[in-house]
């Protein structure tokens, strides 16, 4: 709820900087181009009172391109225009979302990799380890210093 009420706020504060245009002498800012801003201004103002903060940033971008246009046809002058620029940045500055929180990497040095207990260790499995101990896991290798040809049951001859 706090949100809404900051865009809201955020939009009338823009609203109020394009209003106050209407009532400027003519060579600060032509009164059409007022009330085709301000109709942009009403509209960025509803949708960020309705809590659509991304779709009051997308209207956001189109009054900026209005403003850009009307200050290069000269339909409003630079003070207006610096004026209003100042209004829409103040705005989409409470429309952005909040920028993640910067995660730091750990100084923590990383685990040592497990190192997978080939002889059984404590499992209660059988010691593979030595010279021509086979202890029949199936792939007739040997882990000790002999060459083993085994039958993958334990059944094999070191030589």
């Amino acid at each position: 709820m706090n949100t809404r009420i900051t865009l809201f706020a955020a939009a009338m504060v823009l609203t109020g900087g394009v209003l106050a245009g209407c009532g400027a002498p003519p060579a600060d800012i032509d009164s059409g181009t007022a009330a085709e801003m301000q109709t942009t201004v009403v509209s960025i103002a509803e949708s960020a009172a309705a809590g659509d903060a991304a779709g009051a940033l997308t209207q956001l971008d189109g009054l900026q391109q209005q403003l850009d246009a009307a200050h290069a046809d000269g339909s409003v002058s630079a003070e207006r225009a610096a004026a209003i620029q100042t209004r829409i940045d103040l705005v989409r500055a409470d429309l952005q979302p909040e920028p993640a929180p910067v995660v730091e990497p750990s100084t923590d040095p990383a685990p040592d990799p497990t190192v997978s207990d080939q002889d059984g260790g404590d499992e209660g499995g059988s010691d593979n380890s030595g010279p021509g101990n086979n202890n029949g896991n199936g792939n007739g290798n040997n882990n000790g210093n002999g060459n083993d040809e085994g039958d993958g049951k334990g059944n094999g001859k070191d030589d």
